[in-house]
């Protein structure tokens, strides 16, 4: 009964409204589980680093740290935001006007340049060169790999096929132009 006044006080909640199996279930013992329990073991146990480590605990001054360079960071961060901007009056000329030459030629150095250097800080943030070394640096080769590549298809879609803006129109339409030549078949 002290739980009723009590919510009926503070909330405004009243035990006539709920059923019989709800009010037989939920509400013995309710008023005991509103009370703070401070006195509650520890469902774990909080372990030092000599027990994590044993005897070889880590010193974070002798990990090895970075030369510094002030600027490194900043000319990074500027070229980012560069190549970010570029990419945008270069899609909207394409989607604007559709397919041209030097539009195309500057989308496909643009467009991996800009993935790249996406992908560049995805390895630097999860990959960290000094906690990962080998697995860092065979990450980095293989996104410069794969950009290379990129480029070079990119390049060989300009040149020898129909450009960038019309092969990605093609891929896109797919579909509808699948669609259109089994009904013009039908027919």
């Amino acid at each position: 009964m002290a739980f009723n006044a009590l919510a009926s006080r503070t909330v405004g909640l009243s035990t006539k409204s709920l059923t019989p199996f709800t009010r037989a279930t939920m509400m013995p013992g309710l008023h005991q589980r509103m009370a703070l329990h401070t006195a509650r073991p520890l469902f774990f146990k909080a372990t030092g680093s000599k027990a994590l480590f044993g005897d070889n605990v880590p010193n974070p001054a002798a990990v090895p740290q970075p030369t510094a360079n002030r600027m490194k960071g900043s000319y990074h961060w500027m070229n980012e935001r560069a190549v970010s901007l570029i990419t945008v009056p270069l899609l909207v000329t394409a989607f604007t006007y559709g397919a041209h030459p030097i539009n195309d030629m500057l989308l496909g150095i643009v467009v991996p340049v800009h993935a790249y250097m996406g992908f560049q800080q995805v390895l630097l943030d999860y990959f960290d060169a000094r906690r990962w070394p080998v697995i860092s640096r065979v990450l980095r080769y293989a996104l410069v790999g794969v950009t290379g590549l990129a480029l070079f298809g990119c390049w060989r879609i300009n040149t020898t096929d129909v450009g960038l803006t019309n092969y990605f129109g093609r891929i896109w339409n797919a579909n509808k132009n699948k669609k259109n030549k089994e009904a013009a078949k039908s027919e």
